[in-house]
């Protein structure tokens, strides 16, 4: 614990805690976007799906994502003037997305191990109030 805060170290809104934000939200985006061509505003409602709550999600981190991940070459996109109100920019996933996502799964699914782990050391140690 900081010897000022009553406030375990990690648990504040610091830089650490958005990129944590960010690397599960990316594989949400492109499994979103894998389902179907997308458009962000799509994509923002479709994240509650994956707990990320409406109010809660930084609205300028999903479209940054979208940017870095057509950057990396995981996504394309194009202009959709169908429809009523302005343009939108919608999101396809490419090979190398879908590359992205299966390795982003197989890289929570070993987090996933490592966290069930930890937390069964836990409760074995008798700190659990659970159990």
């Amino acid at each position: 614990m900081d010897k000022n805060s009553e406030i375990p170290r990690g648990q504040g809104r610091g830089q650490g805690r958005r990129r944590q934000v960010r690397r599960f939200l990316e594989p949400c985006l492109l499994l979103l976007i894998h389902q179907g061509e997308s458009h962000g505003y799509q994509l923002q409602d479709e994240l509650a799906r994956f707990g990320f709550l409406p109010g809660r999600l930084d609205v300028s981190m999903v479209y940054r994502s979208l940017r870095e991940m057509e950057t990396q070459g995981w996504l394309e996109s194009r202009w959709d003037d169908a429809g009523e109100g302005p343009r939108r920019r919608v999101y396809m996933l490419t090979e190398v997305g879908l590359k992205q996502l299966h390795w982003s799964v197989e890289e929570l699914k070993r987090t996933r191990r490592d966290i069930d782990g930890l937390l069964k050391a836990y409760a074995s140690a008798g700190l659990d109030p659970a159990t």
